[in-house]
């Protein structure tokens, strides 16, 4: 099965919430984030793949374990990594917010990373990536924190 795009992922996320659908629905089982924080969770790192992560992994990491595992991902076409696991320096994810300001965000970061046509920055854990493996590893990403969506 091949992961859905990342806008349509993005607008399949809007629509679940104008629907007001069950946010179990779409999270995956053992989420530790409501849908609001997740769906906050995959607007930063989309963010942060053009305006620059807060903290990288050492360079070391970088070229080696993480260049592994985008190389598995993007073979692979599906991510796992512990859903739990917040961007180093980021800002704590708002267990308040609501769905809707969240699904605002994700779809505002996605708009950005489309539009952008520079270089972009680098990957906290797996270094250099292109604008199309970007795309595919956000898309993973958002895929698997909500399988709902891949499957909508």
């Amino acid at each position: 099965m091949t992961t859905p795009r990342l806008t349509e992922l993005a607008e399949r996320a809007q629509k679940h919430v104008a629907d007001d659908l069950p946010e179990s629905d779409v999270l995956a089982p053992g989420s530790v984030w409501n849908l609001s924080q997740t769906l906050q969770h995959c607007a930063q790192t989309v963010r942060y793949s053009v305006a620059g992560y807060p903290r990288l992994k050492p360079p070391l990491y970088r070229a080696t374990v993480g260049a592994l595992a985008k190389r598995a991902f993007l073979g692979r076409d599906r991510m796992r990594h512990p859903l739990g696991a917040v961007i180093d320096g980021a800002p704590q994810l708002d267990r308040d917010l609501p769905p809707a300001a969240a699904v605002a965000q994700l779809a505002e970061a996605v708009a950005q990373f489309t539009e952008h046509t520079g270089t972009h920055a680098p990957h906290p854990a797996y270094g250099p990536c292109t604008h199309d493996e970007f795309a595919r590893l956000h898309a993973m990403h958002l895929a698997e924190h909500l399988p709902g969506l891949a499957h909508d």
